[in-house]
């Protein structure tokens, strides 16, 4: 689940409560080499856009189907690839692949309703399905984890899976965190922060009012193991070892994918060496510590870092090796 899904999904329910029909189209597969990945959702009212499904010609090309008539039927499959244009040419990606899509056609209570429960479940963050059976015309969603992403599994039902909402626990307030925070919720991660030094209260520039986070003031270690999963990223950002090192050792003990830590090439040595003799953490387990954090890009101010951290955990997360060089001291 990612942000622009969110946004679509919101756009469309704002056109819908206007008592716009809407289109709402959905990547349910991909062949060769594809912009966009499955997932992705596209919606338009025949001129306005929210959304992306391609770098744009797939777009263009659908609503200049929606002009000609196309698309009457309330539920449909597209193969983006397979068609023919107006003079008789095969439609085709830039990049030679081709797309398969769920077309909706919505308007109405019904589909609002329909739209607003896909919307709250993937803001809920657990894993669902959502399935469309294309001949009753029937939407329905289906509690629990589902391998494939978007499968067609038998003919005249898809289904769109989503798995539990990726999480970054944010480790202390800095400018570092704020605008790591921003990207990260940006990118599409539920983003959670902790503190207990009462004097930067009045450092965190980003709560709920602008559209960000609350600070939930707790112990670092409790804060950690409340909610660390497999798909969590822990990130000690305070540069005090009060915060940090009590959040990465509960992080050490948790399945979190990723834990990372700020700090010079000395400052992240030390840190190791403090967790190694006041935890007996092993070489296996410091070893899981991104330290210095993020992609070793030279980065210097609070958004340069909030960059390389959130490269570099997206690429673990997809399980990408990359080589780091040396950071600066």
């Amino acid at each position: 689940m990612s942000s622009a899904q969110l946004e679509v999904l919101r756009q469309s329910l704002a056109w819908l409560a206007q008592g716009r029909s809407i289109w709402l189209c959905s990547i349910v597969d991909t062949y060769g080499s594809a912009p966009r990945p499955k997932g992705a959702l596209f919606a338009t009212d025949g001129a306005s856009r929210s959304g992306s499904i391609s770098g744009g010609c797939i777009e263009d090309a659908f609503v200049a189907m929606l002009a000609r008539g196309g698309h009457d039927s309330p539920l449909s499959l597209l193969d983006y690839g397979a068609h023919l244009a107006p003079d008789g040419s095969a439609f085709e990606l830039p990049c030679g692949g081709r797309i398969r899509l769920l077309v909706e056609r919505l308007a109405g209570d019904e589909a609002m309703a329909d739209l607003d429960e896909w919307l709250t479940r993937l803001q809920g963050g657990l894993p669902f399905v959502r399935e469309v059976l294309l001949e009753q015309g029937v939407r329905r969603y289906l509690a629990g984890e589902h391998q494939d992403q978007c499968e067609q599994d038998e003919p005249g039902k898809v289904r769109l899976a989503y798995a539990q909402r990726w999480c970054l626990l944010l480790l202390g307030i800095s400018q570092v965190s704020e605008q790591v925070a921003r990207l990260g919720q940006a990118a599409g991660f539920e983003v959670r922060l902790c503190d207990t030094r009462e004097p930067y209260r009045a450092d965190w520039h980003w709560g709920p009012e602008q559209g960000g986070i609350d600070v939930e003031w707790c112990d670092p270690e409790r804060f950690v193991e409340r909610h660390a999963t497999a798909q969590s990223a822990v990130l000690a950002l305070a540069h005090d070892p009060r915060i940090d090192d009590a959040g990465l050792m509960a992080g050490l003990e948790s399945k979190a994918f990723y834990l990372g830590a700020m700090g010079s090439i000395r400052t992240s040595a030390r840190r190791l060496e403090r967790l190694q003799r006041v935890c007996e953490a092993s070489e296996s387990q410091l070893a899981r510590i991104h330290a210095p954090i993020g992609l070793p890009i030279g980065s210097k101010t609070p958004i340069e870092i909030a960059i390389a951290v959130l490269a570099e955990l997206i690429a673990v997360r997809q399980g990408i090796t990359l080589a780091r060089t040396a950071h600066g001291a």
